[in-house]
């Protein structure tokens, strides 16, 4: 679970990092408290003081926002100093299916950070998915891609290649249980859940590096496929609880 920013506090002084605003609460008086995802601090609370005229850091406290974030730890919090936005992504605000997917994206992560604590891969995996969002990505591959490798870079990804049971690699299908993927053979019904080209298609989806899957899913048709899918991989999720 997420941690309230009164604890984990860094050495007093001053950083700048990079990152992104996972979420913002407001308060009338005090300003804003912001949990910040930044390069080699991971998540961390930090205070944005309220100014009697206008928001002090303009867009920069939106969630969603990219930038560098300048900041001074005093002995009882952090606070924001100064922020430059790097990319905004005001594109996925005009399209409901991928603001509401990068939206998504993000509350995942507030359920599975820890904070103070560095996550740089899962950082960078962030940044992947919210640009294939704004390269105009399927936005239900992009988050079945996110889930799996989030889940990979916990320890908790389901394997595309191999029957959880008896460790055969998956060549012509498979069928899903409550620990992964097994092969026909493993199955006391034999029939497969996932046909061979499916499967094809999932390893794809979860696999390909960023350059190759943006001219692989464009060229993807609309399907039920990820959609079902993830669903699946988001009960991985509950073993974290």
């Amino acid at each position: 679970m997420i941690s309230s920013f009164e604890k984990d506090k860094l050495p007093q002084g001053y950083y700048s990092q990079t990152g992104t605003v996972l979420q913002r609460r407001d308060s009338s008086g005090e300003g804003q408290s912001l949990l910040l995802f930044l390069r080699d601090m991971g998540p961390v609370w930090v205070s944005a003081p309220a100014s009697k005229t206008k928001c002090r850091f303009g867009g920069a406290t939106e969630p969603l926002v990219w930038a560098e974030f300048s900041l001074y730890q005093s002995p009882s919090r952090l606070y924001l100093q100064g922020a430059q936005i790097r990319e905004d992504f005001i594109s996925l605000r005009s399209s409901a299916e991928k603001l509401k997917t990068a939206l998504r994206l993000y509350k995942r992560l507030t359920s599975v950070l820890l904070t103070s604590h560095e996550s740089n891969n899962i950082l960078t995996l962030l940044w992947s998915a919210m640009i294939l969002l704004k390269e105009n990505c399927p936005a239900d591959i992009v988050e079945y891609r996110f889930t799996w490798r989030l889940l990979k870079e916990t320890g908790l990804a389901p394997s595309l290649q191999y029957c959880v049971k008896c460790g055969a690699k998956l060549e012509s299908g498979a069928i899903w249980t409550r620990d992964g993927l097994i092969c026909s053979s493993c199955s006391a019904s034999g029939r497969e859940d996932i046909g061979r080209e499916e499967l094809s298609c999932l390893r794809f989806a979860a696999m390909l590096s960023h350059d190759k899957f943006i001219g692989w899913s464009k060229g993807r048709e609309k399907s039920s496929l990820f959609i079902g899918q993830l669903k699946k991989l988001v009960t991985f999720f509950t073993d974290m609880d």
